[in-house]
């Protein structure tokens, strides 16, 4: 079953899937106008983080699942937003 289920390489050849296709990149990630917000989200984000961080460790030192659970919440998400703040910031020069 799993031959016949897959695209031969000719075929994926043949029809380029677009949404496969690099889109274009702007010169800049963040336009320089958006450098205060970028730093004040990035360090509100730091600062969520650990409050979550820190929250987790009271809940689980004080056996309260509701305050582990929302410190862990509250972590986790504040470090996705910083990784997404990350991934947008413009891309460094390797030398």
């Amino acid at each position: 079953m799993g031959a016949y289920s897959t695209p031969r390489l000719e075929t994926a050849e043949a029809n380029p899937d677009p949404a496969t296709e690099a889109p274009e990149t702007p010169d800049t990630a963040t336009p320089p106008g958006n450098r205060a917000f970028a730093v004040a989200a990035r360090v509100l984000g730091w600062v969520f983080f650990v409050g979550g961080l820190v929250g987790a460790g009271l809940g689980i030192a004080g056996l309260h699942v509701e305050i582990t659970v929302a410190g862990l919440i509250l972590a986790c998400t504040a470090g996705l937003i910083l990784l997404k703040l990350r991934a947008d910031q413009e891309p460094r020069e390797i030398a």
